[in-house]
């Protein structure tokens, strides 16, 4: 019992981003619902025109159900274009007008049995919010509002004990549909980050794919300003020669092992690692050259005391890579630091593997000539 109220939206720790998620999944249903209400309000200010017989509680309802409408209708149209989300703003409007039209019509008509309609309004309450603060402090004020004017009403006891027992219900069942929808919303959000972390995320070297690798490593130079940039790329050597000795399944172990080094070394330094296709990997993140140069050794030193055994490599007994190194003080250019990497890289395979390479403008090592389209 205890387990199924912590699941309950009301209990559940406040979390911005969540938040801001459950207002934007919330906006589209929100919107039909304040539609609907706008029509409700148009038709009761028709049907208080042509009902009540007393000249001023006839105008003056039927005036508040008139504007009421009006005023959910321009929020509808108008609210999503000035605030982003608009969804509580959009409640705001919608349950302020509500218990205006409600505890006014209580008020001229001192009557009780219009607290039926303000009931009404607090279980649409809890069907229409997704903010804890909100729904509650709605429920508050519509009972305090209902329990003074039942005080200035002279009713029996009978009358009173009914609806404010009437009152209690709706107000449980508005917390019901409270935490329904909540909980619903949290389902979404959580089913979102799990497709978005599958798209993303290499299931195999837990690192990114390349597409997510492209969009957070621009992101991050965009941001970059006068900080030094860096790219690496990074190789396996002879990986083909692994899988094809020791079977896939081998080499399948073999990536795990080298992604989990390398989240682990670009952690301390906010690095993004990607995963760009078979044996080829790529990090990218706010680091100077000499940084860049240490970070690159101790991966390729780090990468052969795992001791992932490789009998068929022609540069050690074990697992090796070559890392091509490229950065940037100033005027960051993504796709040229990538190229650059790129090239790097190729020097250090043509030079022997097991080892990095540096952008140093290009200087190829005597007799080594660069392809027009790099491939290794």
């Amino acid at each position: 019992m205890l387990e199924k109220f912590k699941n309950l939206g009301l209990f559940q720790p406040y979390s911005k981003e969540k938040y801001q998620q459950q207002q934007e999944l919330a906006l589209p249903q929100s919107l039909r619902l304040a539609y609907v209400v706008s029509t409700v309000y148009l038709i009761l200010g028709l049907s208080h025109l042509l009902i009540i017989d007393e000249p001023f509680q006839r105008w003056v309802l039927a005036s508040m159900a008139f504007a009421s409408s009006l005023t959910i209708y321009l929020s509808t149209r108008y609210l999503p274009n000035i605030v982003n989300p608009a969804t509580t703003a959009l409640h705001l409007v919608v349950v302020a007008l509500m218990l205006a039209n409600s505890l006014t019509h209580m008020a001229l008509t001192k009557d009780i049995i219009q607290s039926s309609t303000l009931m009404l309004v607090v279980v649409a309450m809890g069907g229409f919010m997704v903010e804890r603060t909100l729904l509650l402090m709605a429920l508050l004020v519509a009972a305090a509002s209902w329990s003074t004017l039942v005080v200035q009403m002279e009713q029996d006891t009978n009358t009173v004990v009914h609806f404010a027992f009437g009152l209690g219900m709706s107000s449980i069942v508005s917390l019901i549909l409270f935490s329904h929808r909540v909980g619903v919303f949290n389902q979404l959000i959580n089913q979102r980050k799990q497709l978005k972390y599958i798209a993303e995320v290499d299931q195999l070297s837990l690192c990114l794919r390349r597409h997510a690798f492209d969009e957070k490593a621009e992101a991050l130079l965009a941001q970059s300003g006068q900080r030094a940039f860096s790219v690496l790329y990074c190789d396996l050597d002879y990986f083909k020669l692994l899988n094809d000795s020791m079977g896939h399944g081998m080499g399948d172990q073999a990536l795990k092992r080298f992604g989990k080094l390398l989240n682990a070394l670009a952690k301390p330094h906010e690095l993004v690692v990607g995963r760009m296709g078979g044996e080829e990997f790529v990090l990218a993140g706010y680091m100077t050259e000499q940084q860049a140069r240490s970070l690159a050794q101790k991966i390729v030193q780090q990468l052969e005391e795992l001791h992932i055994a490789h009998p068929e490599s022609l540069s050690s007994m074990y697992l090796t890579c070559s890392v091509g190194v490229a950065s940037s003080a100033i005027d960051h250019d993504f796709s040229s630091l990538c190229k650059y990497a790129d090239k790097a890289l190729y020097i250090a395979k043509r030079s022997g593997r097991n080892q990095y390479q540096v952008h140093n403008h290009y200087q190829l090592p005597e007799g080594m000539q660069m392809p027009a389209d790099v491939q290794v």
